[in-house]
């Protein structure tokens, strides 16, 4: 598979994503935080949402790769490169040689679910502060963070925190040893880059795949978050300024804030012209509005950096001239908000105008349905995809709504948990 993502809006081929498993139903309490939840999830119910909407995606006729899958089948090829995968999850875990003597000795299938599930301690030493020997997951659901493609080659990212970090472990291992993905370079594992060193006075680098979204061929925008640093990003305009893949990168600083984590969750492209938009982030006059700058790299300046007075601007002076559309509904700020915290800014385009939406964000689905978009619930799209699919061919606009009573309090909507991998250049 030759990887290609131009847009965030083309016509999409082919996807990795994760089903969520026993990583999410192993979860005590008492990890919630540590392990980055706000609450501990159903897993049947966790499922069904996220089997119904890997359903519609196979409907609309893409090729959907499971995480799980191509991980047990990339361990089964190469005994060596397992060998090494382990090892550097043993040492960067801190794991005792014995556990990593058993987990030399399981089987590919059973490999796969230690490292995504975990493996729990043995009753007799379960406490509060060891429930598992290798701790599980659950993060995994949300594929978007490990690893972005952009353009023609990948980016391997680099976790904020550290019940994320082997995520990125196994996605670099993913993409170099799966024969379907291996063929494909690599623009830069942060953290494994040799420039990373020369910035060790900052600690760590991190850049989370959340935070980056191709505008359009040419434009990559990416947010200065929680989870993605200023000096990350520097790292990343070198690495593109070298491979020719963009011309403009727009960058979005933003709250150090758990409710806008990345910058999918305030911002994502839904089609050509238009996208969803936390107001007070992006519209002038907030008090809230974000320090925009762009970046030129195709330049040789010393500063090639432009500020700009709204991520708009930015956005035209790069070629992408967007209508935004209120998340929340146009004039109600408590709604905004409410709905920004579920996930209501962040929609996932099958085609440019075809997308997916939290069924809960009602506010938000009257804006669109204000601007034209009809509202298609997810069981009639998978029952019968012909009729919304032959409309959009001519012209209609869609938003496909998710049930996600479970699925929205891992804290992640419709992009988050979606990897793509192969779309068609926007005409």
């Amino acid at each position: 598979m030759n990887l290609s993502i131009f847009s965030e809006t083309g016509h999409l081929r082919s996807l990795m994503t994760h089903r969520p498993g026993p990583e999410i139903d192993n979860m005590p309490p008492d990890l919630m935080e540590e392990l980055l939840f706000d609450d501990i999830l159903h897993g049947a119910t966790a499922r069904e949402e996220h089997g119904l909407f890997t359903r519609a995606i196979e409907a609309f006729g893409v090729e959907n790769l499971d995480f799980t899958d191509l991980l047990a089948e990339a361990l089964a090829l190469d005994a060596g490169a397992t060998s090494d995968l382990l090892r550097r999850i043993a040492e960067r875990e801190h794991m005792r040689p014995e556990l990593l003597e058993r987990l030399e000795g399981l089987s590919p299938a059973e490999l796969t679910g230690a490292l995504v599930g975990g493996l729990p301690a043995a009753a007799a030493d379960m406490s509060p502060e060891h429930y598992f020997e290798l701790s599980p997951l659950p993060n995994l659901l949300m594929s978007r963070d490990a690893q972005a493609v952009l353009g023609e080659g990948l980016l391997i990212a680099s976790m904020k925190r550290r019940a994320r970090a082997r995520e990125t472990t196994l996605s670099a291992f993913l993409f170099s040893n799966h024969p379907r993905l291996a063929s494909n370079p690599h623009y830069l594992d942060v953290e494994q880059s040799p420039q990373a060193g020369h910035h060790a006075r900052f600690g760590q680098l991190t850049l989370e795949g959340g935070d980056v979204l191709v505008l359009r061929e040419g434009v990559i925008t990416v947010g200065v978050s929680e989870r993605t640093m200023e000096r990350s990003i520097d790292l990343l305009a070198d690495t593109l300024r070298r491979v020719g893949a963009f011309r403009h990168l727009i960058m979005v600083r933003m709250p150090m804030s758990r409710s806008q984590m990345h910058l999918d969750t305030i911002f994502t492209r839904i089609s050509d012209d238009q996208c969803l938009v936390f107001p007070p982030m992006f519209e002038e006059g907030y008090a809230e509005t974000l320090s925009t700058v762009s970046i030129d790299l195709e330049s040789n300046a010393v500063d090639p950096g432009r500020r700009h007075r709204s991520f708009f601007d930015a956005c035209q002076a790069a070629g992408v001239d967007l209508e935004p559309i209120a998340c929340g509904g146009r004039e109600d700020h408590i709604m905004q908000r409410r709905e920004q915290w579920t996930d209501g800014a962040n929609s996932f385009a099958l085609a440019p105008g075809l997308i997916f939406m939290y069924r809960r964000n009602e506010a938000t689905l009257a804006e669109l349905d204000r601007h034209g978009y009809g509202i298609v619930p997810v069981e009639s799209f998978i029952d019968d995809p012909a009729d919304t699919l032959d409309s959009h061919a001519r012209g209609k606009r869609y938003a496909i709504t998710l049930p996600s009573s479970e699925l929205s309090r891992a804290r992640g909507g419709p992009r988050c948990m979606t990897c793509p991998l192969v779309r068609e250049a926007v005409v």
